[in-house]
């Protein structure tokens, strides 16, 4: 029997750091503000908050992977439709209903982010690395 094909290495993409446009502003004026998105093969959500803060995060819970499009846009955030775990416009859980009142578990619980940026009428997003202050900087014109 023959040897089997050594498992060749990783494959590296790097993508390019650069602002994408995703829609125009208008779009989150509607009464229930929730778009789903698909970047790069990532399913994501894209919203505004009460405060006017855009959010681009992952489109399921990471408790039991509703779909968050079908949340409520509540308290300045994201309400999951299954049990309730709410996301604020980072991703970072910022509220548990089941859990004891005491239990801080929702403060490592936060669902992958992409940064958003509106300008001149589009919500844009970036593809690539950086913390967000440096990706902020560097938005389109």
């Amino acid at each position: 029997m023959a040897d089997p094909a050594p498992i060749p290495a990783e494959l590296q993409i790097d993508a390019p750091q650069t602002w994408v446009r995703l829609i125009e502003s208008a779009a989150l004026d509607m009464p229930r503000p929730l778009i789903p998105v698909r970047l790069n093969g990532k399913r994501l959500v894209l919203f505004r908050d009460e405060a006017g803060s855009l959010g681009l995060i992952g489109r399921n819970c990471p408790h039991r992977g509703a779909d968050l499009c079908y949340g409520r846009l509540e308290d300045n955030g994201l309400r999951c439709p299954f049990h309730g775990w709410h996301f604020d416009h980072t991703g970072q859980c910022v509220e548990q209903p089941a859990e004891p009142e005491d239990s801080q578990m929702y403060k490592a619980i936060k669902i992958p982010m992409i940064p958003v940026e509106e300008r001149d009428g589009s919500i844009w997003a970036y593809l690539g690395t950086g913390s967000d202050a440096e990706l902020i900087k560097e938005a389109p014109a």
